[in-house]
């Protein structure tokens, strides 16, 4: 028994449209707060939305096999395009009981994303709450 070809095609376009909605489901938008374990350098973050201003705080953060500072940096996240790096921060506060304070101005608008650039001594890095606030108001 054969499919009619409208059926076919139906069943073409709702794959086809099915497909492109996870292909552009949207990044997560403004500030947001999570954790980070066993991270190596190289290791990046989710993305978010951005329009001018990020502020970046670790609080609670511990290397494994390595020294206490990491240095991260802020890209931007160009699809089908090498991520321009915006700017690096080294971050040593948040070791003990202190929280590390990154903050990035003048963005350009888009999604964005931090990295790890390097942990201390090419240890693993572990931190208890990572934030990401983008307004600056506050």
């Amino acid at each position: 028994m054969s499919v009619p070809n409208s059926i076919r095609r139906a069943a073409v376009v709702l794959t086809a449209t099915s497909a492109l909605g996870l292909i552009v489901a949207p990044n997560a938008h403004a500030n947001w707060s999570s954790y980070i374990a066993s991270w190596g350098q190289g290791e990046e973050s989710r993305r978010w939305a951005d329009e001018s201003y990020s502020q970046l705080q670790f609080t609670g953060c511990t290397v494994e096999h390595g020294s206490n500072n990491v240095t991260v940096a802020y890209y931007r996240d160009v699809p089908l395009s090498t991520d321009p790096k915006e700017d690096s921060k080294t971050f040593t506060a948040c070791f003990g009981s202190g929280t590390s304070n990154g903050e990035w101005t003048g963005l350009a608008s888009g999604d964005w994303y931090f990295r790890a650039e390097s942990i201390g001594g090419g240890g693993l890095l572990n931190v208890t709450t990572v934030s990401v606030d983008t307004t600056q108001a506050d």
